[in-house]
């Protein structure tokens, strides 16, 4: 209900403000996926929660947000799970592939953190995860987010599901989806 109500009014905010293009939300399949956008900025979560407002998302988030006292719980209550547990091992992995595999849809930037005017290579978590689940990759590229300073337009573009074969190497699955994510980043 709290997830809802903010979407709602954070959908509202965002439309007023940044008048988000969405194209390509109809790539994205019922049921589990692993929906594995490029990272600019911290609206990015924003964007992608816009452009799949009938989805409830579950986003992987790196371990500092939920240490802060007022962040923290506000994060865990938008359904997000920290990218390693508590003991600061890859659990992220094991939740977002449980919920991926009970039907959720799991946000996971490969990039692993924000560009900051340079691209990260991606990490093999939402390759793994999709994998561990049985589920598709929905390659994403989000436009726009990081010029919020200026009410820069957002453009969310969700690419064509990648199937993945359960003998698939995470490296190469990873390889295959960042590429995908690169290209519908050149003509978003």
């Amino acid at each position: 209900m709290f997830y809802r109500l903010l979407v709602a009014v954070g959908r509202t905010l965002v439309w007023l403000v940044f008048r988000p293009q969405v194209s390509g939300a109809a790539n994205v399949p019922a049921g589990g996926v692993v929906v594995c956008p490029n990272h600019l900025s911290g609206f990015d979560t924003l964007a992608v929660a816009y452009a799949l407002k009938s989805r409830r998302l579950r986003t992987m988030g790196k371990n500092q947000l939920f240490r802060r006292p007022l962040l923290g719980p506000l994060v865990r209550a938008m359904g997000a799970f920290p990218a390693h547990d508590e003991r600061g091992l890859r659990g992220g992995v094991a939740a977002a592939s449980a919920l991926a595999s009970a039907g959720d849809a799991v946000v996971i930037f490969p990039e692993g953190e924000r560009r900051y005017g340079r691209t990260p290579a991606p990490k093999t978590g939402a390759a793994r995860t999709a994998l561990a689940a049985g589920v598709p990759i929905v390659p994403t590229a989000i436009r726009g987010t990081d010029g919020w300073r200026d009410r820069v337009h957002w453009r969310i573009t969700f690419g064509e599901p990648i199937a993945l074969d359960p003998g698939e190497a995470p490296h190469e699955a990873t390889r295959r989806m960042w590429e995908r994510v690169r290209t519908l980043e050149g003509s978003s």
